[in-house]
């Protein structure tokens, strides 16, 4: 679910099968907090793997490369989505503190302690009800039950941070390794069997494993990795758009420009225009 369009921000309850769950892997540049209320499901953030269920959250911070995929067979799941920009937390005013809302962030995986839960579900359930209700009065009473819940979340976060998963098979192990090592090195020319070699495995049982690892063709993965940082720079620096098709990885700018507009959307060019930071 995206953010919709004029808003800053939306929460959506799904229930569903993993079968038609998210197959497609994006960033943006919101935040979102996905609430699992039933079910399990396996999250692929950045290079990381998390598995989930009930009463976990994961949190997905701006420009996070990220998918939700099935954790068992045509497993039923539920959750609820929250999704909201900058310009959500800024419209709050000066007397509430944005880095100490957003820290949590930077976690990515947090249980909710039972104790807790009840209050979560019924601030959810408020907040879902009144941000779809078009009159102010409804759509403050939304802002105001979710910007509870960050401060709830931030109350417990330091003392309930979820460790990583720590069951990986020796496969899961080397492809996420595979994938730091993309995200360090994604200006380097990186090859499909470059990186098999790096995981021990032959380039055709790594790209299989790959995809049902992380959700990810491999290409698709690496593509993402270099895209993401090429609208950092678009933004926030004056370089050529060859320039940073080549600090991206990308030998021919004419590739990089389609590769760009596949994932993002609209060119390059365009993208700086609506994007850039004076």
């Amino acid at each position: 679910m995206s953010l919709p369009e004029g808003k800053n921000l939306w929460v959506e309850s799904l229930s569903e099968t993993d079968a038609a769950g998210m197959s497609q892997s994006h960033f943006h540049d919101y935040y979102e907090i996905y609430y699992l209320l039933e079910g399990k499901r396996r999250y692929f953030i950045n290079h990381t793997l998390y598995d989930i269920t009930a009463n976990d959250i994961i949190l997905v911070n701006k420009g996070d490369i990220h998918l939700a995929q099935s954790s068992t067979p045509a497993g039923k799941y539920a959750r609820c989505l929250i999704t909201f920009s900058d310009q959500f937390l800024n419209n709050l005013g000066s007397e509430f503190d944005k880095d100490f809302l957003i820290k949590i962030f930077d976690i990515k995986k947090i249980h909710i302690p039972e104790s807790m839960q009840n209050t979560f579900n019924m601030l959810l359930h408020k907040a879902e009800t009144k941000i779809k209700q078009d009159n102010i009065y409804s759509q403050y009473i939304a802002k105001l039950n979710i910007l509870e819940l960050l401060v709830n979340i931030n109350k417990f976060s330091t003392k309930n941070n979820t460790p990583l998963m720590d069951d990986l098979t020796v496969y899961e192990d080397r492809i996420q390794e595979v994938c730091r090592y993309i995200c360090n090195y994604y200006n380097k020319p990186i090859s499909l069997n470059e990186m098999a070699k790096i995981a021990y495995m032959s380039p055709t049982y790594f790209s299989k494993k790959f995809k049902r690892v992380t959700g990810f063709g491999f290409n698709e993965y690496l593509n993402n990795v270099r895209i993401k940082m090429a609208t950092s720079l678009l933004m926030e620096t004056q370089s050529s758009i060859t320039e940073i098709a080549t600090f991206c990885g990308y030998q021919d700018s004419n590739y990089f420009g389609d590769v760009f507009k596949k994932i993002i959307g609209i060119s390059p060019n365009k993208y700086r225009k609506e994007h850039y930071i004076l």
